[in-house]
């Protein structure tokens, strides 16, 4: 709800017809009614409206970026001359290359680079707006970490974002940065920037355009609210033999090579490919469970340390310090 919401805020900032937006996008009820305050939106529905907003604004960045426009139909260009790549690298690439030669743009020169550190098998995705207002960048660093849903999808992997910054100020209202990066992120830096394991560049891309044809239907859903998963991935598969009650001991890593049914080696390997280990998997999934829970009302930060498996506060504390950058408290 609240996304929806932001779009039809965003909408009236342009001065659109918010109600013939909603009565195209086949909804029901006014979201920004009261009445609506706990009315469940679908994916569908929340597709709809965004791409409302875009062609009622000739815009897929939905009006985010004054200073670089992207007209209708230019994601799923992007995307088709993604597909060819034989790699993630490739395909990322190209998309850069796309980007350079073919958005509308309003005389602002506009920074975007992949950078790979061989030595320590980092990847760096960045992009500086030519706009230099705080929410503009920070709608830029957002939509980075979009690119790299879109990525994981092209290649059946989920991509972990393990370090971001952001080129502006920290914006007053920080959910939307928090929503899509559940890392440190660092304010005011030269550029914005992602960072990630460069193994998933190695990646060979699985979908075709049959499939982009059916996943842009509701790729705003998806790229936005909640990725979709990444069934093929031994990650997925490990998040949810997991599951998300961490008051039990998790499985060792020998207990779970015999639940896959793969040998140790095999298992290591599998987890390298996708840049990331049964440690990093551990830790995520409390990390995400700990977020979820301090979002909501009624439990204290030592009860929700206790369900993500710390019997000790202060090494909570410390872990998720680690994890996002703030103290649990903070967070909260």
């Amino acid at each position: 709800m609240a996304f929806t919401r932001a779009l039809l805020v965003q909408a009236r900032a342009f001065n659109r017809d918010v109600d013939a937006m909603l009565q195209r996008a086949r909804f029901p009820f006014d979201p920004l009614s009261g009445e609506a305050q706990t009315v469940f939106v679908s994916r569908e529905q929340y597709s709809r409206l965004c791409n409302e907003l875009f062609r009622e604004l000739g815009d897929e960045s939905g009006g985010v970026m004054p200073d670089v426009r992207t007209p209708v139909g230019t994601t799923r260009l992007i995307a088709l001359s993604m597909l060819g790549s034989g790699t993630l690298a490739s395909a990322m690439r190209r998309a850069i290359e796309f980007n350079a030669c073919c958005r509308v743009r309003h005389g602002a020169q506009v920074h975007n680079q992949l950078r790979v550190d061989a030595q320590h098998k980092e990847a760096t995705l960045s992009y500086l707006s030519g706009d230099d207002s705080a929410e503009a960048q920070a709608s830029v660093l957002c939509g980075l970490a979009m690119w790299l849903r879109f990525c994981g999808w092209l290649i059946g992997q989920s991509i972990d974002i393990t370090e971001a910054q952001c080129a502006g100020p920290e914006p007053e209202f920080i959910a939307g940065i928090r929503h899509f990066f559940p890392c440190p992120v660092r304010f005011n830096q030269p550029v914005n920037a992602v960072g990630f394991s460069a193994r998933h560049l190695e990646a060979e891309l699985i979908r075709d355009e049959a499939q982009l044809k059916g996943f842009l239907k509701l790729a705003p859903y998806h790229i936005v609210i909640e990725p979709q998963a990444s069934e093929r991935s031994v990650t997925f598969r490990i998040r949810e033999i997991l599951g998300d009650d961490f008051r039990h001991e998790m499985p060792s890593f020998e207990e779970l090579t015999g639940l896959l049914s793969m040998s140790a080696r095999t298992l290591r390997r599998r987890l390298e490919r996708e840049g990331t280990s049964y440690q990093r998997i551990k830790d995520n999934a409390r990390r995400d469970v700990a977020i979820s829970l301090l979002s909501r009302d009624g439990l204290t930060v030592s009860e929700v340390a206790e369900h993500v498996g710390f019997s000790d506060p202060s090494a909570f504390h410390r872990s998720f310090k680690k994890w996002t950058g703030q103290s649990p408290g903070s967070y909260r």
